[in-house]
This record gives C-alpha cells, structure tokens and sequence, in this order.
C-alpha cells in the first residue's frame, strides 16, 4: 500500500551488460510494457531510477546507475512516449533493496531499475 506518488516498484527483466548502461535484448519487453502503460494513461508521469549494488567505488556505481536510468527513459521515449513525461535518476548504491548486500544474490537485487509514478490525473 501507500501513496502511488512515493512509492517504487522495482522493474524485473530491465538488465544491462555487465559494467554497461546498454539495456540487453530481453529488456525491450519490459520497455514495451512501460510504454504500453504510459500510453494507456496519457496524463501519467514516471521517474526512473537506477541503482547499483557497493561493489566498486560509490561515485563511479552512482554514474552508472544514472546512464542505466536514462537508457531506459530513452528506450521509452524511441517508442513514441514524450520525453517531458519522464525523468531519470541514478541513485548509486543509496537506498539497497537487499541492505546486507553480502552475497551475489543479495547484490543482484540491488542491481535494478526502479519507477514512480510522479503525477497520475
């Protein structure tokens, strides 16, 4: 629950080379789903965000997480969805979805792209 404007939701299938903020194949599905959505509700906004696991240095991995983010809102917007509609953050290592961040399972979940909702009327 709780407010749609604050909360994230954690995007499965968006994944990069290694090292890389080229979105992978499989990823072009979960960017047509995105698209699909903002379509159906054409007042919507999104943010995106990236994020990394603390594997490497912080500024480099808050980088990284940035370019991820903006490749998927680019993704987006080579679909047809205005580009005001969207904005894109990188959040590094910050805010962990898995804050032990101890094992390679733990890391891979820190290892995602999230979205909000920032207006929905």
């Amino acid at each position: 629950k709780g407010d749609l404007k604050t909360s994230w939701f954690n995007m499965d299938r968006l994944l990069f080379k290694t090292g890389s903020s080229e979105l992978n194949e499989v990823s072009m599905d979960q960017i047509n789903n995105l698209n699909e959505i903002l379509k159906a509700y054409g007042n919507a906004t999104f943010k995106v965000g990236g994020y990394t696991d603390n594997v490497g240095n912080p500024e480099s991995n808050k980088k990284l997480s940035g370019e991820r983010a903006t490749s998927v809102m680019n993704a987006i917007v080579a679909k047809g969805i205005d580009a005001k509609r969207l904005e894109a953050e990188g959040y590094g290592q910050e805010h962990p979805a898995c804050p032990a961040n101890d094992t390679d399972e733990c890391k891979a979940k820190n290892r995602r792209v999230s979205v909000r909702v920032t207006k929905c009327n």
